[in-house]
């Protein structure tokens, strides 16, 4: 097994240097910080500099947010959260859809969810702005949006783990809504924030954030049959969405997994069968977008995925990390194709490698076709 490779960040923050990640050094609150809700501090001179991830805490319950919602602000930021919604009810949403019969949903009926539900509303906000991002020519305006939708999702991941905890029928539709839109602007920013700032974001990082974030969200696809009924969502039913064959060298790249997971796991059930229910939902992705090139299926193995296998990519497990790859390969069906998605499965891909490189001969043939299907 290659062993788990970190490169040094003699500048990095306090909270970073102890997990023994790459810190990227923004100051006062590096991006890996700001995406895991954590204190972020840098030592300086003996005395440590500290600040928080949430302008809203975790301490802070739903009345008071709601107060502070709904506290007059000023008219520069009004205007620009006006026009974040109109970005989105007129171009955005069209990001999300994969076909007309989605274009409603996510253009009438999620922005009207939005305003009942805090957490949507900033999330929307904050993917209007990364669109916005990528799109503007004007460097500095870019720069302005991107911290607009960094502020936005910040503020929506407190309410978020909130709804998450209390899903039922009268959120479910928003928190399925909210967990896409975290999932894309984890995909989406490491690469604008690259360009934009110049910082060497980790799009592997970000992607386990993401895994972590909208764990819970999977209870979704659990409802009861009377909550699907009334769902908007109900389209989406993971489980009985049709698939296709696979082609002949996915479907060997999957059985590649299995039988790696069984060699490597085999004195270790639980994590044997943590790691094939992921295997098995990654293929049910590559079989559902074969059949229908809808982004619903690449999205869904983040939010479906078991909280042991979900931890074993937070503690960055090498074979995780191989499954993670894997799914790499799906991202990277969208590239051209949606704006949020170019060249990220590439860049995770890229990334996997470096982390995964050794001399393990099974390893390396096991990289080699995530590797080839990205152009690599």
């Amino acid at each position: 097994m290659p062993r788990k490779f970190h490169k040094k960040s003699k500048g990095g923050c306090d909270q970073c240097k102890e997990r023994r990640v790459k810190c990227d050094e923004v100051k006062p609150l590096c991006t890996i910080c700001a995406h895991r809700e954590l204190s972020c501090s840098y030592t300086k001179a003996g005395v440590p500099r500290q600040t928080h991830f949430h302008p809203l805490s975790e301490s802070v319950g739903p009345k008071q947010r709601e107060r502070e919602w709904n506290t007059p602000v000023s008219t520069q930021y009004e205007l620009r959260h006006i026009q974040l919604m109109h970005k989105f009810a007129t171009d955005t949403y069209k990001s999300l859809c994969g076909d007309q019969t989605d274009m409603e949903h996510w253009q009438l009926h999620i922005p009207r969810l939005a305003y009942t539900h805090e957490f949507l509303l900033h999330g929307i906000f904050a993917l209007a702005a990364l669109h916005l991002t990528a799109t503007t020519p004007d460097p500095k305006q870019a720069l302005s949006y991107l911290d607009t939708a960094l502020q936005c999702n910040e503020t929506a991941l407190a309410p978020f783990r909130e709804a998450l905890s209390a899903l039922g029928p009268a959120n479910c539709d928003a928190v399925f809504a909210q967990s896409a839109i975290i999932t894309v602007i984890g995909i989406s920013l490491p690469g604008l924030n690259s360009k934009y700032r110049g910082e060497s974001s980790s799009m592997i990082e970000t992607m386990i954030t993401v895994v972590e974030l909208v764990q819970g969200a999977n209870q979704v696809s659990h409802l009861t049959k009377s909550w699907k009924q009334d769902s908007i969502f109900c389209k989406y039913d993971f489980w009985r969405m049709d698939k296709a064959k696979l082609e002949q060298d996915v479907a060997h790249a999957i059985d590649k997994l299995r039988n790696m997971n069984r060699s490597n796991y085999i004195t270790d059930e639980f994590q044997y069968t943590t790691n094939l229910e992921a295997i098995e939902l990654l293929q049910d992705c590559f079989a559902r977008f074969a059949h229908a090139p809808h982004p619903a299926p690449i999205l869904a193995w983040p939010a479906y995925g078991r909280r042991g296998f979900v931890n074993g990519l937070s503690s960055r497990q090498p074979f995780s990390l191989l499954v993670l790859m894997h799914w790499g390969v799906l991202l990277h069906e969208l590239s051209g194709l949606f704006w949020w998605a170019e060249e990220c499965g590439q860049r995770l891909v890229a990334e996997l490698l470096q982390e995964l490189k050794g001399d393990n001969e099974e390893w390396n043939l096991a990289s080699n076709w995530p590797q080839r299907k990205v152009g690599l």
